[in-house]
């Protein structure tokens, strides 16, 4: 593998660190095979000199991965929770590991908190804060917390990125690029990418360092919920808010991840339930912008049943048409329509009808759909159908979009709250407004009457093009210009057995050349072998022979291949069809 040396020197020391830490964990051999010329056997030494090997043998691999990632520090350990999340990245049973990833962080001095905050605000802190709390409400792996007052007395949070964090990101993300790309072709076998999966974590590491982008997402919701009585977000003070500092309101309530859910009387539990499950489905299913985090220890709850969210850092993004294909796939499941469930999974992972065996993803959407037959739409919980339908789509190798996945996660997460706090609550009843609001805006008399009038222009603005494009057609047929193309599966194959072919017969009438020239010279020197001429007759016989006996061997080696590489076609089609 061919890694630039500048790239090599720079960040070295992590990278000894990095790959040192997963040998120890048992990934050497792994790694060695990759092609890092220094994890050969006789060069390895230096990979286990900190501690030695670390007994797991009896871990499982994704066990031992986490272990790594959280001696790995802070950076590893965030890679980690976001891939938690994304299963349509990994797999189900290493995101499930990963969940359970802890970061331990120490916290900053507050003489660094109060330098850094200095920095990001231009030298305005003592004009902007009355007071810090010198003691963080939070030490997380990418910033930190503290209490302040507002200059005009309201009680607000400072969140600040960690001083030292973009230099450990810079280096941790060169080193973990650097094991992806040593990886890559073995791992993508497995499918899924390392390659792709750190390209995706840059993205969103990108974001949840620019707080920024938070505030923007807190702002949008803040504003999208202001006539909802129920459901609230933090104001955000835009005056000391900067790429590396947020400032927001401070919450006076109660945080549901340290509420005793005994403890709050049954009827505030239903309001609860009722104002998140519905800012959920809002956000989903109406606003096409969510909150991709919904878990209890983001939601504050109040004394009259109102609900506040907050860490906006991971948000989703889903389109109408999304939107539109999720209310059909679960209206489709409701009506034991299993049609329309495979027409809307198959349009949420924009596959392609000729690229998949739609009879055999008919019987497996069937399958599903049966499960649910009879069940009114109160009994049908969208987050399980969603991922069962996700699941589908990934055993026939289909990518749902990233933000699919994480509104497959902010559902499930509330729905799996709501059913924690009120179990008897039926988190569909706030969905459901929605759902048939996206049903009736498709199939209402007047959503159809729009749908048949756009498409007639559609039709209209192909027939009054169609002219000029035949015309075009016709003048490149013409002037010798026009070109055809054709893309065949297995062309590469066929040209390489025809390039075979042709050399074969090109080896075999040099041999027949050689056996009638050497038997001509043979003839001509009358018996006498030991004369040029003979000589020259016998060296041709056995050249004509060594190269039969050569021709032969390759026939027999590249027949050989061909059987064992059709029967190894023939086992991955078995694979891919069960």
């Amino acid at each position: 593998m061919d890694i630039p040396l500048t790239r090599r020197l720079k960040n070295a020391q992590r990278y000894r660190e990095v790959i040192g830490v997963l040998a120890r964990y048992g990934f050497a051999t792994f790694i060695s095979k990759s092609g890092f010329s220094p994890l050969r056997k006789a060069n390895a030494d230096w990979l286990y000199s900190r501690d030695g090997t670390i007994d797991l043998s009896s871990a499982p691999i994704e066990v031992r991965l986490r272990k790594a990632m959280e001696e790995l520090g802070p950076t590893f350990i965030k890679i980690g929770q976001i891939l938690s999340t994304r299963r349509d990245l990994i797999p189900d049973a290493l995101a499930d590991e990963f969940a359970r990833l802890q970061a331990d962080c120490p916290k900053i001095p507050f003489d660094r908190v109060r330098a850094a905050l200095d920095e990001q605000l231009k030298g305005r802190t003592d004009d902007l804060f009355q007071w810090i709390d010198p003691e963080p409400l939070a030490a997380a792996s990418m910033a930190q917390v503290h209490s302040a007052i507002w200059k005009d007395g309201s009680e607000v949070v400072i969140k600040l990125l960690r001083p030292d964090a973009a230099n450990q990101i810079e280096a941790d993300m060169e080193a973990l690029a650097f094991v992806a790309r040593l990886t890559e072709e073995r791992l993508s076998k497995s499918g899924f990418s390392p390659m792709e999966i750190v390209a995706e974590f840059r993205e969103e590491l990108r974001r949840e360092t620019n707080l920024t982008i938070e505030a923007r997402s807190t702002d949008r919701m803040r504003n999208s919920f202001a006539s909802d009585p129920g459901i609230s977000f933090p104001k955000v003070y835009w005056e000391a808010t900067t790429t590396g500092v947020l400032t927001i309101e401070k919450i006076q309530g109660k945080l549901l991840a340290r509420t005793p859910y005994a403890s709050i009387p049954l009827d505030i539990r239903k309001k609860i339930v009722a104002n998140g499950a519905r800012a959920v489905f809002r956000q989903t299913l109406e606003l096409g912008f969510f909150h991709a985090d919904p878990h209890p220890g983001n939601i504050f709850i109040h004394d009259d049943g109102r609900v506040t969210f907050i860490d906006c850092g991971m948000v989703g993004r889903i389109g109408a048409d999304a939107r539109q294909r999720i209310a059909e796939l679960v209206f489709g499941v409701a009506t034991g329509d299993a049609r329309m469930v495979m027409r809307a999974a198959m349009r949420m992972g924009n596959v392609e009808p000729d690229s998949i065996d739609e009879r055999a993803l008919l019987d497996d959407v069937q399958e599903v759909v049966d499960q649910f037959v009879g069940k009114p739409i109160a009994e049908i919980d969208i987050a399980t159908v969603l991922d069962k339908f996700y699941q589908i789509l990934r055993d026939y190798k289909v990518r749902c979009p990233a933000d699919m996945v994480l509104l497959i996660k902010a559902m499930g997460t509330i729905e799996g709250v709501a059913r924690d706090i009120e179990p008897d609550y039926e988190v569909i009843e706030a969905a459901k407004p929605f759902i048939y609001k996206l049903v009736n805006d498709r199939y209402s008399p007047k959503a159809l009457t729009k749908r048949f009038t756009n498409t007639l222009f559609s039709y209209a603005e192909l027939i009054d093009s169609l002219p000029k494009q035949i015309t075009g057609i016709l003048r490149k047929i013409r002037l010798g210009e026009a070109k055809v193309n054709f893309h065949f599966e297995g062309i590469e194959r066929f040209r390489m057995t025809v390039e075979h072919m042709a050399t074969t017969v090109a080896y075999a009438l040099l041999i027949s050349a050689l056996l009638v020239a050497s038997s001509v010279l043979l003839h001509a020197a009358h018996g006498d072998t030991a004369g040029m001429v003979g000589t020259i007759g016998l060296v041709g016989f056995l050249l004509a022979g060594f190269l039969s006996v050569g021709l032969i061997w390759d026939i027999w080696r590249t027949r050989r291949g061909v059987t064992r590489s059709v029967r190894e076609e023939e086992r991955e089609e078995r694979k891919l069809h069960g």
